[in-house]
This record gives structure tokens, C-alpha cells and sequence, in this order.
């Protein structure tokens, strides 16, 4: 009797956290179309990055999350992982409308960055692969590797949710 007790009073809570995620979600707006145009902005003006990669290397990062919505991702998380802890967390990044995550961790099987291509290059990959997902009718693209499968919407959000971190350490002049 303790165990169904225990399941019932654990599934009605994971239910109402849900619930709570899936309001805050609706707060937030993940309009990548801007983001690409401050993104635009950056051409020409000196950027300083006070993280562990430069931003060379954080461009490349987060035009390889990108290009892996669209062509997949090398390694995936366990479906597990992705249905349970992948799937909280990007609720938990929408609700709150910012992500927290190691900012110098490579996508897992994607290749290495490449610390000698000039800033400018990269900020151009970048921007690219956003234009490209900008433009891609799919509603239903590659599983992400750590959330699993996202509509189109969701991976704007996360999309939106992880570059936006990464530019917070960033300095443009």
C-alpha cells in the first residue's frame, strides 16, 4: 500500500510541476529572427569573450547545436535521459526564460572546434546555420541529444535559450 501511495503522491507532483513548467513557458518569447539580427550586428566589431573558449570557438558551439537540429546530432543521451531529466530541464530553461548550463562543454560527438578560425568566420557559421533553420518548413526535425525529439517551436526556444547564455559572456565593441 506505501509503494502506490508513494507512485500516486510522486506522478501527481511530477503532473503539477508540469503544469507550473508549461504556464511559465508561455511567459517567454524565443523570437530567433532578432537574435539573428544582433547576431548581424556583431560583423566588424571586435568581440571579446570572458570564458574558457573564445568566441571563435563558442560561434562554432552553437552553430554545431544548430546544424545538429537539422542533420542530427552524432551521439544521443539515453531515451530514458531524454524523456525524464532531458525533457525537465528544457521546461525548466523555458519557464524560467534562461539557460544554465557548463558553457565550455562540447555537443557530444560533434566535432572539435577549431581554435584557429578567426572570429569573423565563425560569426558568419553561425549565422548561416541560423538563416538555415530560419528557413526550414519542417515542423518535426532531428532528435536533440539531450531532449529528445522537439517540435519546431521548442527547439527555437532551445535554440534561442542556449545562445542567448552563451552571448551573456560576450563583449562586443
Amino acid at each position: 500500500m506505501q509503494r502506490r501511495t508513494f507512485l500516486l503522491g510522486s506522478t501527481a507532483l511530477i503532473a503539477v510541476s508540469g503544469l507550473g513548467l508549461a504556464a511559465g513557458k508561455a511567459l517567454h518569447t524565443y523570437d530567433l529572427a532578432t537574435l539573428l539580427q544582433q547576431l548581424q550586428a556583431f560583423r566588424g566589431k571586435e568581440i571579446k569573450h570572458s570564458g574558457a573558449w573564445s568566441a571563435s570557438e563558442v560561434f562554432q558551439h552553437c552553430a554545431q547545436s544548430i546544424a545538429g537540429s537539422l542533420d542530427g546530432y552524432p551521439e544521443q543521451k539515453s531515451p530514458l535521459f531524454q524523456l525524464s531529466i532531458g525533457k525537465l530541464a528544457l521546461s525548466t530553461f523555458q519557464a524560467a526564460g534562461a539557460m544554465r548550463h557548463p558553457l565550455a562543454e562540447p555537443i557530444p560527438g560533434m566535432a572539435v572546434l577549431n581554435s584557429q578560425l578567426p572570429t569573423a568566420q565563425a560569426l558568419e557559421l553561425l549565422i548561416s546555420q541560423l538563416e538555415r533553420f530560419l528557413q526550414n518548413t519542417d515542423e518535426m526535425l532531428q532528435p536533440h541529444f539531450a531532449y529528445g525529439t522537439l517540435s519546431k517551436s521548442n527547439y527555437q526556444a532551445a535554440h534561442w535559450l542556449h545562445i542567448s547564455q552563451h552571448l551573456s559572456e560576450l563583449t562586443v565593441t
